[in-house]
């Protein structure tokens, strides 16, 4: 794939896969959609994220088909990037899988871009191209997930299914619970096991939640078992219960489908606003700057292994279990348990948003609390975009510091790879990859191992910086 440079082609051009073996692209053009977005700039010059951000607020007062073919086209580069992450983080697990599949159930998804950015709002001045793409990992692995019913059951499922000796585990690391809490809490989770039974009636149906009578049954038990057994000092009402076993449901899903850094739902959308005058609007855009230049120079000034929860999590999309693994070998005093991760991880991003409000001091009227509410939103796709261009950055100190000859090599072989049917990703030397660990290392204080999951997405991430340099030499 060679980017899109031009407005135009930006806004009516679709990836079509010429070699499925290999996994090569080539770029196919709409002459209909290309006739309509010549007309569009004329009218307006504009960027093509503030353009695509019109469109968007358009098509969701109208059902406006070729607007929805234009976000489609728009962004077809995250449904290419979405691919080879979500391939890079599953194939190992789930087989078989390739490159296709996961490219088309991208392409299928961005064929809705209002449903996929649904939630999406300007404040701020955030990508829109950074959010679809957060959205669209999660998308693509979901549907994998599905087709292969992976970590289809619901909580309720997950609590009857896991076993054991797996309990404990989950309940005292991701869950943060010792001694008598621990106790209590396992107790719950066996009285759930011994009374539950769905009440779905069909095979494939998600399972229901328990009823009433089922868990009035539950509480019983437990308060019976509890001071018989145990001796615990305090029972139990019903709802002190079900909030107990829902506490176990969420600590089982985290322990199935593990996560990075967790952010808050984004806020909905508001329906009823009046999207058509959206440039009158723009002096939201002009904020990102400050904002921008305020969290910057904050993340800089966080210590090395907070800075490198995020690099982990948003550049190779580390579990929680593996960021921990990953920081305590330079770092002993980080914490051991995914529960004080997500403590301090939630302290951070606290922090920095408390300094982008203290900077804004004297001008409240611009921080209501809906405007604090838009920040909180903001941030996560500030830390995407930020951590993108430092990992960019670092890209390309790596690439300048090899031979001359062998940076020739690579842009010979970058744009001559659609004639051979090479992809770009079999010239990338273990020498280069081997110095951007070194140089992400010597940033972060990290040792990253030498494994096929961060040298495939050091290769992604080559790839990306070569799509961006080779195409503005």
């Amino acid at each position: 794939m060679i980017i899109r440079l031009n407005i135009v082609d930006k806004f009516s051009t679709f990836l079509s896969i010429t070699d499925s073996y290999k996994f090569i692209l080539h770029w196919r053009i709409d002459y209909k959609l290309k006739k309509n977005i010549k007309k569009i700039i004329l009218q307006s010059s504009v960027e093509a994220d503030i353009l695509a951000y019109q469109m968007l607020n358009n098509l969701r007062i109208n059902n406006n088909l070729i607007l929805r073919h234009h976000l489609t086209s728009y962004l077809q580069e995250i449904s290419y990037w979405t691919t080879k992450y979500v391939y890079f983080h599953l194939n190992n697990i789930i087989t078989p899988l390739t490159l296709d599949e996961c490219f088309l159930l991208a392409s299928e998804a961005i064929t809705q871009p209002e449903k996929i950015l649904r939630k999406y709002q300007f404040d701020g001045g955030s990508k829109i191209t950074t959010y679809a793409y957060t959205r669209l990992k999660t998308i693509v692995a979901d549907k994998i997930y599905l087709s292969r019913n992976w970590k289809l059951l619901t909580n309720w499922g997950l609590l009857k299914k896991i076993s054991k000796s797996n309990r404990e585990n989950i309940l005292k690391n991701i869950g943060g619970l010792t001694e008598n809490k621990l106790k209590e809490y396992l107790l719950v989770w066996q009285c759930f096991v011994d009374n539950y039974t769905s009440f779905s009636t069909t095979k494939n149906k998600s399972l229901s939640p328990p009823n009433l009578a089922q868990l009035k049954l539950m509480t019983s038990q437990y308060n019976l078992l509890g001071k018989k057994i145990f001796e615990f000092t305090s029972e139990l009402t019903m709802e002190e219960f079900k909030e107990r076993v829902e506490f176990c449901g969420e600590k089982a899903r985290l322990f199935i489908n593990p996560v990075t850094v967790e952010y808050p739902e984004d806020k909905e959308i508001n329906q009823e606003e009046n999207y058509i005058h959206y440039f009158n609007d723009l002096e939201e855009y002009q904020q990102k700057e400050k904002i921008n230049l305020i969290l910057v120079t904050t993340f800089k000034s966080l210590n090395l292994p907070s800075q490198s929860i995020f690099y982990l999590s948003e550049a190779f999309g580390f579990t929680q279990q593996q960021i921990i693994k990953t920081i305590r070998l330079t770092n002993s005093n980080f914490p051991s348990q995914q529960y004080q991760l997500s403590r301090d991880t939630e302290k951070i991003r606290k922090y920095l948003l408390d300094v982008v409000i203290k900077n804004f001091k004297g001008e409240k009227e611009k921080f209501n609390p809906e405007k604090i509410k838009s920040l909180i939103q903001l941030l996560k796709q500030w830390l995407t975009e930020y951590i993108e261009s430092e990992m960019l950055l670092l890209c390309q100190e790596s690439f300048l510091s090899i031979e001359t000859s062998q940076q020739k090599s690579l842009e010979n072989n970058y744009f001559n790879f659609y004639l051979d049917k090479s992809s770009i990703l079999e010239h990338i030397s273990v020498e280069l990859i081997n110095i951007f660990r070194q140089k992400l290392n010597a940033k972060l204080n990290l040792q990253l191992e030498e494994n096929t999951l961060i040298n495939n997405n050091i290769k992604l991430w080559l790839e990306k910086f070569f799509h961006e340099y080779f195409n503005q030499q």
